[in-house]
């Protein structure tokens, strides 16, 4: 017996969102996001010093302009040296030895700006050299601390999210490429018995042979066709399992008796493709084809909460149900 319960989507909601992380729009845009970062630090800086200077003159402006893009070059360092070389290398001492170097190396060079800006554009060599004193160099550092540890923050965020669309689309080829591969092994000896039936039934000029045939045309349209889509209407599957089933029957004769039931709103539904022909075929293939006896086929497909129960009972043959 074959049991399996599959999540189905109601036909009204068949919206799909693909991932290419390589094609991305957060890659193409990388820009953008970074601007959107810089800008607005950019402008809690001015807002900053004029709580502190309470008015913003060209110095000032200048000192803010080019603190952040200092800031900003040893983040990016860090984001695409350091880390990248070092912390991915699972080199962790000399990463944290090199970025508090680069901590410092940031602090120093902006107290270096801010020396140049106030000693030569606001003509302050007194307020220059009080620049250096360790308060100063001390909030130097946590501002470094600060921004770096956000960017690199930011971007591990950033990597993480990317990292689980990765998988979500790797996943998703895996299963497509099995499923296909599923199908590859259903198609090729269900075809050939049939057209070997037909043979026969031509040959004995068979009443049968032109509704096995519109049969067998419906089964490799929908193959062809219909299963190449994400989702199909479930009352498609329905009818290409019935449609198999009348087929597999003709080989089997009166020895074969089927029942099919189905409960639930059926025609509300969709479901990937030929999903449900793995465990029909399964059953013919170990329950129905090596038995000599009268067998019986019972298929039940119930709709209910979303989900799609779906069971096929069949005889098992003597050999599987007889232990050594």
């Amino acid at each position: 017996m074959a049991e399996a319960s599959i999540h189905t989507t109601p036909a009204t909601e068949s919206t799909f969102i693909s991932a290419d992380i390589r094609n991305s729009g957060l890659l193409r845009r990388r820009w953008l996001y970074h601007l959107a970062f810089w800008v607005p630090y950019f402008g809690l800086l001015v807002i900053f010093y004029l709580s502190l200077h309470m008015t913003m003159t060209t110095s000032l402006f200048t000192i803010v302009f080019f603190t952040v893009v200092i800031e900003a070059g040893f983040s990016y360092f860090n984001l695409y040296v350091l880390i990248t070389r070092l912390l991915f290398a699972r080199r962790y001492l000399f990463y944290i030895l090199a970025f508090l170097l680069t901590v410092m190396a940031c602090s120093v060079a902006v107290l270096l700006m801010e020396t140049v800006v106030v000693r030569w554009i606001a003509h302050e060599p007194a307020a220059a050299y009080a620049l250096w004193m360790p308060k100063n160099i001390i909030v130097g550092t946590v501002m470094g601390v600060y921004v770096l540890g956000l960017t690199t923050g930011i971007k591990f965020a950033k990597d993480a999210l990317l990292d689980k669309e990765l998988r979500k689309e790797r996943e998703k080829h895996y299963l497509e490429t099995e499923l296909k591969f599923l199908k590859s092994q259903i198609q090729p000896h269900f075809f050939f018995n049939t057209l070997n039936n037909i043979y026969s039934l031509t040959l004995n000029r068979s009443e049968q042979a032109p509704e096995v045939i519109l049969k067998l045309s419906d089964i490799m349209s929908y193959i062809l066709y219909d299963s190449t889509a994400p989702l199909v209407p479930l009352a498609k599957e329905i009818d290409y399992l019935r449609n198999y089933v009348d087929v597999e029957q003709l080989r089997f004769g009166n020895r074969l008796s089927v029942s099919f039931h189905i409960d639930g709103p059926v025609d509300a539904a969709e479901i990937p493709p030929m999903i449900l022909i793995l465990f029909l075929e399964n059953s013919f293939k170990h329950g129905v084809k090596n038995n000599i006896s009268r067998i019986h086929l019972a298929i039940d497909l119930r709709l209910a909460d979303g989900y799609l129960h779906f069971q096929v009972e069949n005889p098992a043959p003597e050999e599987e149900t007889t232990g050594e």
